[in-house]
């Protein structure tokens, strides 16, 4: 198999189709568990323009459509605390667990209010993330996922609190910047101060069906990454199919949501989890340390895929061959996407 062609980066129809098959039917990163820790509590979303609303029901953390089932009102706007969700629109009124609970005026009606829910979302948690999943269809994120949450497990994400989000613009395809997370091929070229951190020729890149875990040695006395303490330390890499990445080292993890806006356009939002408080002395040094080696690397990716976007557009662009030791992850993830062809 050959890398793709350049319809694979730059067609608006495939785009269009990966929103209406790919994404809709894939799990989704929505929000985190620090927005829902009181009964009643509830935030409001999107997965593509599909409006999503969540919601802390007596400890259950439940999704719905934000979607009222009688002219489409809204039943949640932004984020708050109520104890039951009301439509915006015209006041017909559900409880936290999307059952119609009241109505406004519809005397003489023939309709069943016993009959009437508003849609839900599957919803899955790790750690402090919230994922979700549109189509009811969807696998459950443990059988598509398998061994991931055990994998985690040791590095205590369930124990880490949200801190931060930072979102960062890309002139590119969403799978080109996915195709360059897939590989460390690039890391001598593109990420100096990356290469100084890690031993490159120990990088290892390990596949399941739809995911890929990719991890290397940190080098002894390593200060920047790492703060000056990387002992035993160790750097994850997962990849999510189709855009969700975890990056989870030195008692703190990222994720990275890789969202389409055109074929040239992407955005990436990064929400940051760590175990300690950030807001000692010491702890925000260190933080600062590595929300400022995070950025560095953010904008080192961001440039090379800008260029490789704009190449992939010229008329010279071919297919290509995959180094079978470095791309094995891109590979996976284009016979996936191919799959949805």
């Amino acid at each position: 198999m050959q890398t793709p062609a350049a319809a694979f980066y730059n067609s608006p129809a495939r785009l269009q189709h990966e929103y209406d098959e790919v994404f809709a039917r894939s799990w989704q990163v929505v929000g985190h568990v620090g927005q829902l820790q009181q009964s009643g509590d509830y935030f409001t979303t999107q997965i593509g323009s599909e409006p999503l609303v969540f919601v802390n029901d007596g400890g259950t953390i439940r999704g719905f459509f934000n979607v009222c089932r009688h002219r489409a009102g809204p039943v949640a706007i932004g984020c708050g605390h109520a104890p039951r969700l009301v439509c915006r629109y015209h006041g017909w009124t559900y409880e936290l667990s999307g059952r119609l609970l009241r109505t406004t005026e519809m005397e003489g009606s023939d309709f069943d209010p016993e009959q009437i829910r508003l849609q839900p979302v599957a919803v899955h948690i790790l750690g402090p993330v919230i994922f979700a999943a549109l189509d009811p269809a969807t696998p459950p994120f443990d059988s598509l996922f398998p061994g991931v949450a055990q994998r985690c497990a040791p590095l205590d994400i369930d124990r880490m609190q949200y801190v931060t989000t930072r979102t960062y613009a890309v002139n590119s395809n969403w799978k080109v910047y996915v195709d360059n997370y897939l590989e460390g091929y690039h890391i001598p070229l593109v990420h100096p101060s990356l290469n100084r951190e890690i031993d490159y020729r120990q990088y290892i890149t390990e596949l399941g069906e739809r995911y890929v875990l990719q991890f290397a040695p940190v080098r002894a006395g390593t200060a920047k990454l790492y703060g000056g303490s990387a002992g035993n330390q160790e750097a994850v890499y997962y990849w999510l199919f189709p855009n969700v990445m975890l990056n989870i080292y030195e008692g703190q993890m990222q994720t990275n949501v890789v969202i389409p806006l055109d074929v040239n356009h992407t955005l990436v939002r990064f929400d940051w989890f760590a175990l300690d408080s950030v807001s000692s002395p010491d702890g925000k040094e260190r933080w600062d340390k590595l929300v400022s080696f995070s950025e560095e690397v953010q904008a080192e990716d961001a440039g090379i895929c800008e260029i490789v976007q704009g190449n992939i557009n010229s008329r010279a662009y071919r297919s290509g061959p995959y180094s079978p030791k470095r791309e094995s992850g891109v590979h996976l993830f284009h016979t996936l996407m191919r799959a949805w062809d």
